[in-house]
């Protein structure tokens, strides 16, 4: 047992303590008000940049996450005051995380910058692509929310790749999966392991009913089509990257189009050529941190990744990301070893982290 959750939040604590499945409980309001936020920042840092408003009084913040492990899934009730999260490139690139994220708002809405719009979510689902970076800001909030990795959901999908700000109807699918979530949730500390596959099976396949029934206006049939044009031409330069021929002239020979109509899909992101360069500065990142990737020489790592100048690569990705590729490959090992050291038991357990963390 573990009394101190027990304390400040029976509810939840008791929940957490007779479940069944891989359960965890991160809670801020045990801490000095000061040290609260921070705390927070520290914990959602496994993939989100979080923040307040400036004019947001640091210790009025409490925020807590009940979290359980669903098969491969992480399904989880955060809830918090309002704040600004971030999904820069240089996170992207630096935990790998290849996964979707729903979230149903109980309580309090979302603001996000998207590509071509905004998006504005109040008391709604909304679909989240982790591979894409994200600008948003939250209300205070209560979020039932399930990562999942893409392997397992994106075949589900006729739009895998357009699930960043997708909001699905609040008929047919989309309905059955905003009663779904809560009732699952609810459930989760009472299921027994042998059921967690079937769970997460049904939470999947629901998942892609409600965004697959995901309705547009008829004026926005246009844009459909080019965003498809536009990710298909991603998905060709995610597949070349190791190869040091890859240019625009190929990128638009492949996808049948001028270089002139090619530079404007993605135009608003700084051309096909920015775009190229900044898949391998990213996925050079991703092997500088990675396991497989800590013993082989920088050089080596940008070559592979189409960069014939290992100098030109290292000032690149100074550039890009604000340190030398040395220093990053240093930071991550020490915040590696970090998260390997013992955890404040004030906060109650944060194995949440490692759950999400993992999926990558």
């Amino acid at each position: 047992m573990r009394p101190s959750l027990l304390e400040d939040h029976p509810g939840k604590a008791a929940r957490v303590e007779r479940s069944r499945i891989p359960a965890s409980f991160f809670r801020t309001q045990t801490l000095p008000e000061a040290e609260r936020f921070a705390a927070w920042r520290e914990s959602v840092g496994v993939f989100l940049e979080a923040r307040l408003d400036g004019r947001a009084d640091p210790a009025a913040f409490a925020g807590d996450v009940e979290s359980y492990l669903l098969d491969d899934i992480v399904i989880s009730r955060p809830r918090a005051n309002g704040q600004k999260f971030d999904r820069p490139s240089g996170c992207i690139a630096r935990d790998g995380l290849d996964s979707y994220m729903i979230q149903l708002f109980v309580r309090g809405g979302t603001e996000m910058a998207l590509a071509r719009r905004s998006l504005q979510a109040e008391k709604q689902l909304v679909g989240f692509d982790l591979g894409e970076t994200l600008d948003s800001v939250n209300s205070d909030f209560d979020i039932i929310c399930a990562v999942v990795p893409r392997a397992r959901l994106a075949p589900l999908l006729v739009r895998p790749d357009s699930l960043q700000g997708a909001i699905p109807s609040d008929e047919g699918g989309g309905r059955l999966l905003a009663e779904f979530i809560p009732n699952l949730f609810g459930g989760l500390p009472d299921l027994a392991p042998q059921q967690t596959g079937s769970a997460a099976r049904a939470l999947t396949e629901l998942i892609a009913t409600a965004f697959n029934g995901e309705s547009f206006a008829e004026n926005d049939a246009p844009e459909i089509a080019s965003r498809a044009l536009e990710l298909k031409a991603k998905a060709f330069v995610k597949g070349r990257l190791g190869s040091h021929t890859l240019d625009p002239d190929e990128v638009a020979a492949a996808m049948g189009l001028s270089r002139s109509a090619l530079y404007r899909l993605f135009k608003d992101g700084g051309g096909i050529a920015f775009y190229i360069r900044e898949q391998r500065l990213r996925r050079c990142f991703a092997d500088l941190v990675s396991e497989r990737g800590r013993d082989r020489q920088i050089a080596e790592i940008a070559w592979r990744r189409g960069f014939a100048d290992a100098a030109h690569f290292s000032r690149l990705f100074k550039e890009r990301f604000g340190c030398a590729p040395s220093q990053a490959r240093e930071g991550a090992f020490a915040a590696q070893q970090r998260r390997g050291h013992a955890l404040d038991a004030r906060v109650g357990d944060r194995r949440y982290e490692d759950w999400i963390a993992g999926l990558a």
